[in-house]
């Protein structure tokens, strides 16, 4: 799997958010933040959106290893439980739960510099890009006059 902590770490965002793959295989990955260009909190603490947005970033380095090449997912869902300040360096323990048809299911536990569980992050990724509305749309609807109707161009 050297291959994928390659791909991880090649990553853009991986080097601009400073993760750094500690290992990956078919459906989990660890991801360590030693360092981060980021402002912390006042008490030292990362800021628990940039936790979130680390974690959401884990979530494909987790899913990617289990789907099909030209696979494209995307966060559809994400939920956390906050649960003492994320003090680095942190490590995000992200590992693939379930993977349906169309969904795969995560969770990641996100370490602080202790190794006690700062924050839990759980949700779901889109598989199949059909629920993205990429075309423009031609729909029918009714006019103001009961005998006309007209057409309505809309993106989804």
């Amino acid at each position: 799997m050297e291959e994928w902590i390659d791909w991880g770490e090649g990553l853009p965002a991986s080097r601009a958010m400073g993760l750094r793959c500690h290992s990956m295989e078919s459906g989990h990955a660890v991801v360590v933040m030693d360092a981060s260009e980021w402002p912390l909190n006042p008490s030292g603490a990362v800021h628990g959106g940039l936790v979130l947005a680390w974690a959401d970033h884990c979530f494909a380095l987790a899913a990617m290893p289990t789907l099909p090449p030209g696979s494209a997912p995307a966060t559809a869902s994400l939920s956390a439980q906050f649960l003492r300040p994320a003090m680095p360096p942190l490590t995000f323990d992200a590992r693939v739960d379930r993977t349906g048809r169309t969904l795969v299911f995560l969770t990641v536990d996100v370490y602080d510099a202790h190794g006690r569980l700062a924050t839990k992050v759980s949700g779901t990724m889109s598989t199949d890009g059909t629920s993205r509305f990429l075309e423009h749309q031609s729909t029918t609807v009714p006019s103001d006059s009961p005998t006309e109707t007209s057409q309505v161009s809309r993106s989804r």
